[in-house]
Formats: structure tokens, C-alpha cells, sequence
């Protein structure tokens, strides 16, 4: 049984719209698939209190979501964050399940998995990138109550702007962001160079078509040296599955095996983890990788086919079906870059600054 695993069918209603790329479905057929497998027995956690949206978001913009109307200086209404009904009272739930998967690991437990989350691009004071609340950040300070650091990392195939942004200046918070360049892919930033105002921030941005192979290698080469160098006492890991090269969204030609690898080298760093789901726009592809994340973070076999009653639904047999993913278009460049520049900076850097 995979331990810890948050879960209200009242998070289902973060829903901008039948024609909005982020839908509730991929969460109600990941549920749906973990019950299959009688993996789960979900804790149902009640909707946050405002006073842990006020960690890292300001009063006026939680004044602006719970005002629900279009507005650009808050970024709402737009494209990407259209309005919907009852916008900040069903964004409690999924930051509730955020809220309790946190405070379990901060009193002591190994993991504690809220699958709804993940949604790193809102700012403190502005929304962005289909991101009202910034669950990971709130994550982030809430196990700061009991651990003197906590390190962020983030599997999506978009940068986690916001969450870097919201610590950028707090030397007790590393984020780690492995993704597709901001030159080809929303949101335009975390480029290697980005180190943020404390010096904490670990950038890993690559080409466009970077195959999987270059994907886990750059990441094992970077992420494991940079927890080793700073030796957090808690994880908070963001499990966006768009790198998958079947994602509508990104430009990556990663497998599913290889992003679980990728979960699989933070989980062997020992540490509390509080996870959380992210991006990932392709429903045949989501609920089997996040099903399979959360095997792999209970240190329980992944299996190797999908229920039958499920087949259908879910449009594949194994956990595994996929094609082959295209040859790789561009070179390894960015991602020897990426690998370079960090492993120089690690190097001079024998201890990350970090507040006492």
C-alpha cells in the first residue's frame, strides 16, 4: 500500500473548461488505476486555510482569485487562466491536499504523495501557466517549520518559475529544475546561468527533441551531486509528465521508463519527500506514470500490466507501451553545458550558503 496518498474527489473541480489542455480527467483515471491495483486507501484532507495561502501568496492577490473576475494585473482571465466558477474556493482543496501531505512528512513521515498538485508557475502575486496556488512553495514552507533546508525538484518539462521565484532570496531552499529550454518552451527562463539571489538555484535547461537517454544521464550527473553539496533535510519532488515524447505540450522525447528512473535516483537520496503531480497533457500517458512514480516512491514494484478492466480507458495494455521515440534532432550541447557549468560550480562552491 502506498503510504500517505492524499486524495478528494472535490479536487476534480480545478477544471478552466472542456477545451483548457489541463484536465481533470487524467487525475480521475490516475485514481482510478491506483484503486485498480488496490494501491491506495486515500487520506481525504480538508480544504486549506487561507493562512497557508498567505505563506507565499499576498492578500491581494488571494483577495483577487476569491473575487473570481477577470484581471490582468493578478494575471487572471487570461488564456492559459480563464476564470471558472468558484475558482478560489475549489483551488482550496488541491492546496488542502498539499497542506496535509506536508505536514505529515514535517511530523515525521518518509512520503506522503498529493497528485493533484504540482502546479509551480504561480507567483507570489499573479497567476500563470494554468497555476492559481503555488502548492509545491507551500509545501516547501511548511516543512521548513521542523527541517533547517529543504531542496525542490522539479521533473516537469517546464521550468519551475514560480516556485524559484517565491525562494529566489532564501538561501535554505534549493530549487532544481530540469527541463526544455526557455528559448523553445513557456515560460522563457530558468536558463543554467539563473543561480536566484542566494546562490540555491539549480537550472538544467535543454534542446528541444533531447532524448531520454540525455535527459536521465544529465540529471543523474547534476541532482545528485547538488543534494550532496547541500545536504537538505527534506525533498519536495514536482512529477510533471510532460518530458514524455508523447506530450502535446513540450518538445522532449523522454519514455516513461526513463522519467520514473528519474524519481527513482530521488527517492535513493534518503530523505523525507513530500511529491506532487504537475503538467502532463496526454491521458494515455499521465495516469500510468504518476501510478508508477508512486510505486516507485513506496519502494514497491511497478507492474508490468494494466488492469483489463481498464485496458480500454487507459488505450494501453503495460505501464510500458509506448512507440520509439524519434532519433534525436538536435545535439547533446545544452545538455554538456548544463552538466559542465554546475559540476565547475560545485566544485568552488564546497557548501551552499544556507541560513543558520
Amino acid at each position: 500500500m502506498i503510504p500517505n496518498f492524499i486524495f478528494a474527489d472535490e479536487m476534480m473541480g480545478y477544471d478552466f473548461g472542456w477545451r483548457h489542455p489541463l484536465k481533470p480527467e487524467r487525475l480521475r483515471r490516475t485514481i482510478e488505476l491506483l484503486k485498480a491495483e488496490h494501491a491506495i486507501d486515500p487520506v481525504r484532507p480538508e480544504p486549506a486555510d487561507e493562512a497557508d495561502l498567505y505563506r507565499v501568496h499576498s492578500r491581494e492577490y488571494v483577495d483577487a482569485i476569491r473575487r473570481g473576475t477577470p484581471d490582468a494585473e493578478f494575471g487572471i482571465g487570461t488564456l492559459d487562466n480563464p476564470v471558472f466558477e468558484g475558482m478560489h474556493e475549489k483551488s482550496l482543496w488541491y492546496v488542502g491536499g498539499a497542506v496535509e501531505a506536508a505536514k505529515r512528512v514535517r511530523d515525521g513521515a518518509s512520503l506522503a504523495i498529493n497528485i493533484s498538485g504540482g502546479l509551480h508557475h504561480a507567483m507570489r502575486d499573479q497567476a500563470g501557466g494554468f497555476c492559481i496556488y503555488n502548492d509545491p512553495a507551500i509545501m516547501i514552507s511548511i516543512l521548513r517549520e521542523r527541517f533547517d533546508s529543504v531542496a525542490y525538484i522539479d521533473i516537469d518539462v517546464h521550468h519551475g518559475d514560480g516556485v524559484e521565484a517565491i525562494f529566489s532570496d532564501d538561501a535554505s531552499v534549493m530549487t532544481i529544475s530540469i527541463h526544455e529550454s526557455g528559448k523553445t518552451l513557456f515560460p522563457g527562463t530558468g536558463f543554467v546561468e539563473d543561480v536566484g539571489l542566494a546562490g540555491t538555484s539549480v537550472n538544467i535547461p535543454l534542446n528541444a527533441k533531447t532524448t531520454g537517454d540525455v535527459w536521465l544521464n544529465t540529471f543523474e550527473q547534476v541532482a545528485p551531486e547538488a543534494i550532496k553539496r547541500f545536504n537538505p533535510g527534506a525533498i519536495v519532488l514536482q512529477m510533471g509528465t510532460d518530458p514524455h515524447f508523447l506530450d502535446p505540450l513540450g518538445h522532449l522525447l523522454v519514455s516513461a521508463r526513463e522519467w520514473v528512473d528519474a524519481v527513482r535516483v530521488v527517492r535513493s537520496f534518503d530523505l523525507p519527500i513530500a511529491a506532487c503531480g504537475g503538467g502532463g497533457y496526454n491521458l494515455t500517458t499521465v495516469p500510468r506514470m504518476w501510478a508508477a512514480a508512486c510505486f516507485t516512491l513506496a519502494d514497491m514494484e511497478v507492474p508490468s500490466a494494466i488492469p483489463a478492466e481498464l485496458r480500454d480507458m487507459m488505450e494501453v495494455e503495460s505501464y510500458w507501451d509506448e512507440e520509439t521515440p524519434p532519433p534525436n534532432a538536435l545535439s547533446q550541447s545544452a545538455a554538456q553545458a548544463a552538466i559542465d557549468f554546475h559540476l565547475a560550480r560545485f566544485r568552488t562552491e564546497p557548501q551552499f550558503p544556507r541560513h543558520a
